[in-house]
């Protein structure tokens, strides 16, 4: 049994260090068709796909009612109709992206909005099927949806990719450190997403805990959903969170953080307290947050001084 946990280990070890350079190469992808779009290169355009890629454009009505009508392109109509289309310039933009990898196959997937110009146009799902090639990803088939209902999307908080910094995930008290940092600010200030992202795995999963008419309920996001969700409140709010208390659990590479924390707005009419339990792992040069829930002090649920005893 040991022996195959060992050959387990070196599999999945081998695959996430391909993992790594992978899912950045494929999310690029999608990030050189819209600059080959926005240039109207028809060469640029045309690389990127399969010599038998297609587009589907899956166009909803403006009213949200009804069938949708799609339009299929091969890839050299699609580089074609928009490498002769006169105007403003194209300007496409996915605020996150889903890649899932597997072998030589690849999908990425995310929201996107649409401008021409600088008029807004519409947005909706973009879903990209890549294959490896000698190449490089190529695209074998996309399909976009075209969606006008497009609130979400425009009030999305692009989060641009940074690398992390070692001060924040080279020790447990580093990155507790910047986890609470990354979204604490004054009123009107903005948070510090890109920084926030790199202390996580790309998988990360949050809970917050709740209870609604004496059940308790738990919202689960990924780090786009907290982001989005969280991100006005916190700015217009002008929310800060600071810990308070912390006792640390380590087992090897394991860690596990129970953080008392503190919160106010600018204003202090919101404010309050509550323990987050977070789930870390050394990966031999790094620490990663690999999960993170949260629940709330209530009178119910007082926060006992046993929970914090070494």
């Amino acid at each position: 049994m040991k022996r195959l946990t060992i050959i387990l280990f070196s599999c999945l070890l081998m695959v996430t260090v391909a993992r790594a350079g992978d899912i950045d190469d494929a999310a690029s992808v999608p990030d050189k068709l819209f600059a080959a779009m926005r240039e109207r290169s028809f060469e640029g355009i045309r690389a990127l796909f399969l010599p038998s890629g297609q587009l589907v454009a899956i166009d909803k009505p403006r009213d949200g009612k009804g069938i949708s009508t799609t339009r299929v392109f091969t890839a050299e109509s699609f580089a074609k109709a928009i490498s002769e289309s006169k105007g403003a310039e194209y300007v496409e933009k996915m605020a996150s992206k889903d890649v899932r990898i597997t072998g030589d196959l690849a999908i990425v997937s995310g929201r996107y909005t649409f401008h021409v110009g600088e008029k807004f146009s519409h947005c909706g799902t973009n879903t990209f099927n890549l294959v490896r090639t000698a190449d490089g990803w190529r695209i074998g088939n996309a399909a976009s949806t075209l969606e006008f209902n497009c609130d979400r999307d425009l009030k999305a908080v692009e989060v641009p990719k940074i690398d992390a910094n070692p001060a924040d995930v080279s020790t447990i008290d580093g990155i507790m450190k910047a986890f609470y940092e990354t979204i604490s600010g004054g009123k009107g200030v903005p948070r510090q997403w890109s920084r926030d992202r790199t202390l996580y795995i790309p998988e990360i999963r949050f809970v917050a805990l709740d209870t609604r008419d004496g059940k308790v309920v738990a919202r689960v996001m990924d780090h786009r959903s907290y982001v989005d969700g969280s991100n006005e409140y916190f700015v217009g709010e002008g929310f800060t969170e600071r810990e308070t208390k912390r006792v640390v659990r380590r087992f090897g590479n394991l860690a596990h953080v129970f953080s008392a924390y503190e919160y106010s707005t600018a204003d202090g009419k919101s404010k309050g307290s509550g323990v987050n339990s977070v789930e870390l792992f050394w990966d031999g040069s790094r620490w990663w947050i690999s999960a993170a829930s949260w629940d709330e002090e209530r009178p119910d649920n007082p926060i006992r001084k046993e929970l914090f005893k070494d």
